[in-house]
């Protein structure tokens, strides 16, 4: 058997790009699909100039890992994850995710990670360390206060999961909705910022948008709804594929198994979508997981303006195209008034150089 200290490390960067075809060539040796994109970090093992182990970080999740298999047992995963984890806390990462298939969860069970998703058949979504319980721990304190003031701490739950790049006279439609059909709804607000409109900015246009109504508490979102660890694709509006619906599947278990018996929620409502390919995948996937959880889920028909759907993307198409009196009756007063501030100034600049939808 090969000496474990004989083996060549490289990483990426500084290793050049074009070893990425090499690196491609042996996942799909052993049944993987290459992860999209240039990692933030690789590491891989040669023996001889061979490639026998390779992982990823993109972000904060680990992916695109795999071993030779005659070799599985000279602890080559320990090294290239201690490798990672090592440079993602030099970046200031201090807890990492593994997106993997099944058959390697008992590896990274065995280097102290733990299942909090699965895509039965596809993959696994682990986590290092109690972060998923931590952010449930303190949205559960928010909670409890947020009920306390309306005397409705035993009241049902129903949530809504917006991302509101910006927030919209639809968005306000879906809350309305849910608040009336409901005794309580939190809104939790996508918190990865990987939007137009900055996190900080969506989430305090959501809570001015909403402040009116009683039964409604607005809240941060995490990691663990609707994030590239949970659902990465979701951040490419027009990649639908496999991998999509795989994240879909991963991001609705997690909800259905671990956030909505922690927080009591009941009822999960979904805006209808007519024009996101990847957010239609994603509310089938929890209409398809969520009710044998024991969560009803209901999607609500969009608000309509002129025959079309009231959307964030009409809006950030007016300003971006430069029709930003259209954008005026998408948009509660709130939205409005940020809109028109110096504060929007660099975010409307950015738009309207971007090409992108989201």
């Amino acid at each position: 058997m090969p000496m474990a200290d004989s083996l060549e490390l490289r990483t990426y960067p500084p290793s050049l790009p074009g070893d990425d075809g090499e690196n491609q060539a042996f996942l799909r040796s052993r049944g993987l699909e290459p992860p999209e994109g240039l990692p933030d970090f690789r590491a891989s093992l040669f023996d001889q100039g061979r490639i026998v182990g390779t992982a990823s970080r993109y972000g904060r999740v680990i992916q695109g890992m795999a071993v030779e298999p005659g070799r599985l047992g000279e602890g080559l995963a320990a090294r290239l994850v201690s490798e990672l984890e090592a440079e993602a806390g030099r970046r200031g990462l201090s807890r990492l995710f593994v997106f993997t298939s099944p058959a390697m969860g008992a590896i990274f069970e065995s280097l102290g990670y733990h299942g909090i998703a699965e895509a039965p058949g596809a993959a696994l979504l682990l986590e290092k360390g109690q972060g998923l319980q931590d952010w449930l721990a303190a949205t559960r304190a928010a909670l409890a206060s947020a009920r306390a003031s309306l005397a409705a701490a035993q009241a049902g739950l129903s949530a809504l999961v917006m991302n509101c790049n910006p927030f919209t006279l639809g968005h306000l439609h879906l809350a309305r909705t849910a608040a009336a059909a409901s005794d309580f709804v939190v809104v939790l607000v996508v918190r990865e910022d990987s939007s137009t409109f900055p996190y900080d900015v969506r989430y305090r246009l959501v809570r001015e948008g909403l402040a009116a109504i009683p039964n409604v508490a607005v809240l941060p979102g995490s990691d663990y709804i609707v994030s590239r660890a949970t659902f990465p694709t979701y951040f490419l509006k027009d990649r639908v594929g496999e991998a999509a619906a795989i994240h879909a599947r991963l991001d609705a278990d997690l909800f259905g198994r671990h956030i909505a018996p922690a927080l009591g929620i009941g009822r999960r409502f979904l805006g209808e979508e007519p024009y996101s390919p990847v957010t239609a995948l994603y509310n089938r996937a929890l209409k398809e997981t969520l009710p044998a959880m024991g969560v009803e889920v209901t999607e609500i028909p969009r608000l309509e303006s002129g025959g079309a759907a009231v959307s964030a993307s009409a809006v950030r198409a007016a300003i971006r195209e430069g029709r930003m009196a259209e954008a005026r009756p998408l948009v509660p007063d709130s939205t409005w008034a940020w809109l028109c501030s110096p504060e929007a100034g660099p975010v409307l600049e950015a738009l309207r150089a971007s090409r992108g939808r989201h």
